[in-house]
C-alpha cells in the first residue's frame, strides 16, 4: 500500500484544515490500511520547509488548505527540485475559503476532492498540469515563484489584500472586498511586453490566468485550460467607477469577457513594467516586486486527478 505525508494549514477554511486532516486520514485507514504522516503548518515559510522535509521519492504528499497553501507547497516542492518539471504526482484537497483551481475539474467542495482523490491513487490515475512561472527583482535580487492558478497586478492584488483581512465573511469576502476597492480604484499604465511585441498598456488590472476560477467562484478566464499549454491575459480598461462596478457581477459567469472594454487572449509569456515596485498577487497570495516576467511551463507537474479537466 502506498505511504502517504499530509501537509496542511490548520487555520484555513474557518481552522477547518485540521478536521479535515483528521477525516482524510480515517478515510485513507479505511481505504489503504495504511496510517498516513499528518503534518500542520504554522506559516507561510513554514508550508515550504514542510513540503522539503517530507519529500521522499515514493512517499505520495499530499497538500490541503487554500489556493495560497497549496501554492506554496508547490513552490516548496519546485525550489527543491530547482524548479525542474515535478515528475512525482501530488495530491491536493480543499480547505481555504477560495478553492478556485480545483473547480477546473468539477469539484466544488472537500467531501468531492477527498473521495476523487482516494479514487486517483487507488488506481495510479495522473493529470498532466502546466505550471506559470514568474520572475521579478526583488531588492535587487532575482525572484523566482510558480503559479498554478493566477497572476495579477492593479487592482486585483489590493482586493486580494482586503479579502484576507475580511476571511471572516467566509466565500463573500472576495465579493465586499471587490465593491469596496473598486469604489476608490483608478486605473494604471504599464509597460508591457506581450509575446515579444512591446506596448503601452493602460488598464484597471492585469490577470494572467492558468485556469478558469479565482476567488472562489468567479469565472475569470473561461476559455483557459490547465492542460493547454497556454496563459490567458485578462485586462479591463473601463475609464470610470461606475462602469467597471457594472461590469464585476458579470465575473461570476464569464459574460464580463463580452464587453467591449476588456481586453483577453491567450499568450505565451508577458513582462510587466511599472514606475515603482507593484503589489504582486499569486494564486491568492501577495508579494512585492518590479518588472515581473511572467511564462508558461507545459505539462510541467502531476496531480493525481480521477477527472478530467472541464
Amino acid at each position: 500500500m502506498p505511504e502517504v505525508v499530509l501537509i496542511y494549514n490548520p487555520g484555513s477554511g474557518k481552522k477547518k484544515g485540521g478536521k479535515r486532516a483528521i477525516d482524510f486520514m480515517e478515510r485513507w485507514i479505511e481505504r489503504f490500511g495504511t496510517e498516513p504522516v499528518l503534518r500542520p503548518t504554522q506559516s507561510k515559510e513554514d508550508i515550504r520547509l514542510a513540503v522539503k522535509e517530507t519529500y521522499q521519492s515514493g512517499i505520495i504528499q499530499i497538500f490541503m488548505g487554500g489556493d495560497g497553501t497549496i501554492s506554496e507547497c508547490l513552490q516548496g516542492l519546485s525550489e527543491l527540485k530547482s524548479f525542474s518539471k515535478l515528475e512525482e504526482p501530488v495530491g491536493i484537497l480543499p480547505a481555504g475559503s477560495g478553492n478556485s483551481f480545483l473547480r477546473d475539474f468539477a469539484l466544488k467542495n472537500y467531501e468531492e476532492a477527498r473521495d476523487a482523490l482516494l479514487d486517483a491513487i487507488a488506481n495510479t490515475s495522473v493529470r498532466k498540469v502546466d505550471m506559470g512561472f514568474i520572475q521579478y527583482q526583488k531588492e535587487k535580487k532575482t525572484e523566482t515563484r510558480i503559479f498554478c492558478n493566477i497572476f495579477g497586478v492593479g487592482v486585483i492584488p489590493h482586493i486580494a489584500d482586503l479579502a484576507m483581512k475580511m476571511r471572516f465573511l467566509g466565500s463573500f469576502n472576495y465579493t465586499f472586498a471587490t465593491l469596496l476597492k473598486l469604489i476608490r480604484h483608478r486605473p494604471m499604465e504599464f509597460r508591457a511586453i506581450i509575446d515579444g511585441i512591446e506596448e503601452r498598456l493602460r488598464s484597471d488590472f492585469i490577470s494572467i490566468c492558468n485556469s478558469k476560477y479565482t476567488g472562489g467562484a468567479m469565472i475569470m478566464a473561461k476559455d483557459v485550460e490547465v492542460d493547454d499549454g497556454k496563459l490567458y491575459m485578462v485586462s479591463p480598461l473601463m475609464e470610470s467607477k461606475l462602469r467597471i462596478l457594472k461590469l464585476f457581477p458579470s465575473i461570476f459567469s464569464g459574460k464580463h469577457l463580452e464587453h467591449p472594454r476588456v481586453r483577453h487572449h491567450f499568450i505565451q509569456k508577458m513582462k510587466i513594467q511599472y514606475r515603482e515596485p507593484l503589489l504582486l498577487l499569486v494564486d491568492g497570495e501577495l508579494e512585492k516586486g518590479e518588472n515581473p516576467e511572467i511564462s508558461i511551463s507545459p505539462g510541467h507537474w502531476n496531480l493525481f486527478m480521477t477527472k478530467k479537466p472541464s
